[in-house]
């Protein structure tokens, strides 16, 4: 049987396990993840000839692995932002604020530190690890976060801060990578650090927001005037498919070009269009669930990958410090840093815990650090794609595995035993 056979097949049961699993795993304590990772591992140790993925030292590779996880957290932002039923506001979202403005920061404070006093690393690969390490993935996190726009049962803070969350924090986070390439590259430091300050924090991040409500208003119109038209046709829930799967990449590139961050853009054209005066919340759903299934059918061929990735070298470069470190992010470093965060919030104990721990890592690391690897090059790069791929492989069986049980403890502990079920 030939290799590109071999592909095929595997993207073939990915597939049908995008359709099959999501019923048979409804009230099981495994999630899709672990069984696809662990596939992947499963299937790329076997004594057969599967092509390799080596994004740590083969360039295409790390390209193509750039591209793909973009793709993916591109998608996933659009859909996290369309399930976001609250407008703006510090009332509204303090709770992720709190994780975004005081968390995410101590994270990778934290994190940087321990990397270069704790593993060795030089001051910039510090820095790149804390940055692609701090984000909650809006992707592996789609279990803790709020239900479809159609789901009309509350929205507790607990899901509702870790989707706002996973939301923003992927396109705030970017800074920190461009902070770090902008250091390994520099021949004055402070110049490369004031720099960045008013141009990769500052004027990114301002375009980034701009160009996303605009685009949110923009688009919004836009269906808004041909909905009439799609409602006289029977393909109508295509044609919402093919809308938001091409809004989501013209937000997207159209801020890129500008130089804004196409993350943030997304996530608030999405928020901004589901939140515009007239739009329907079956408009919402049917574009939600459109581009929910472009997102799960790429995310379960990507697991696989990713499970082979860690079988055939992906940990190589691994130390016991490395290890340690990447524990200490999942168990100490996110929880404790969410926890401060929540000093001065009002939420009862147990949900900001919750909160605190779910601080789910994924797709997006390895996107941020793909996209600093292709960038520049880093010192001990290697060790950096070891602990980050250790890290998320952890995160995905700790998290993974707790996530039910905790978030059913949680809900009964708070009242909320009929949502819960």
């Amino acid at each position: 049987m030939s290799t590109h056979i071999l592909l095929l097949l595997l993207a073939g049961i990915a597939l049908m396990g995008t359709f099959m699993l999501p019923g048979l795993l409804r009230k099981q304590i495994l999630s899709l993840p672990i069984i696809y990772v662990t596939f992947g591992f499963a299937v790329f140790s076997l004594p057969i000839d599967l092509p390799l993925m080596n994004p740590e030292d083969a360039r295409f590779d790390r390209q193509l692995m750039e591209y793909i996880t973009e793709f993916i957290v591109i998608i996933s932002l659009a859909g996290t932002g369309l399930k976001m039923k609250r407008d703006p506001g510090w009332k509204t979202w303090s709770t992720g604020i709190y994780l975004l403005a005081i968390a995410m920061p101590l994270t990778i404070l934290a994190v940087a530190g321990l990397g270069w006093w704790w593993v060795g690393l030089a001051p910039a690969s510090a820095i790149l690890l804390g940055a692609v390490l701090a984000p909650t993935d809006p992707v592996l996190a789609a279990n803790v976060q709020v239900g479809p726009p159609q789901d009309d049962s509350s929205e507790d803070e607990v899901r509702f801060g870790l989707t706002l969350e996973a939301g923003l924090n992927d396109g705030l986070a970017f800074p920190f990578v461009y902070l770090a390439i902008a250091i390994v590259s520099a021949t004055d430091i402070s110049d490369a650090v004031l720099t960045w300050a008013w141009w990769d924090f500052g004027y990114r991040i301002i375009v980034g927001t701009v160009c996303g409500w605009a685009m949110g208003k923009s688009l919004a119109w836009l269906f808004a005037k041909f909905e009439a038209k799609m409602t006289e046709r029977e393909d109508t829930e295509i044609e919402e498919g093919f809308f938001i799967l091409a809004a989501t990449l013209l937000t997207y590139s159209l801020t890129e070009i500008v130089e804004g961050y196409g993350f943030l853009a997304v996530f608030v054209a999405a928020v901004i269009s589901g939140r515009t005066s007239g739009a329907k919340v079956e408009t919402r759903q049917q574009s939600y669930e459109a581009i929910d299934q472009v997102e799960q059918a790429v995310l379960g061929i990507f697991l696989i990958a990713f499970g082979g990735i860690t079988a055939t070298g992906g940990l190589a470069d691994l130390t016991w410090e490395g290890a340690l470190l990447g524990l200490a992010i999942l168990l100490i470093i996110r929880p404790l840093s969410g926890m401060i965060a929540f000093i001065p919030s009002k939420l009862p104990f147990l949900e900001r815990l919750a909160i605190s721990y779910f601080g789910i890592r994924g797709v997006g690391s390895l996107y941020y650090l793909a996209y600093a690897h292709n960038s520049e090059y880093f010192p001990e790069i290697d060790a950096v794609w070891s602990i980050v791929n250790f890290t998320m492989l952890v995160s995905i069986f700790l998290h993974g595995l707790s996530v039910k049980p905790f978030l059913s403890y949680v809900d009964r502990r708070m009242g909320r035993e009929k949502e819960a079920e």
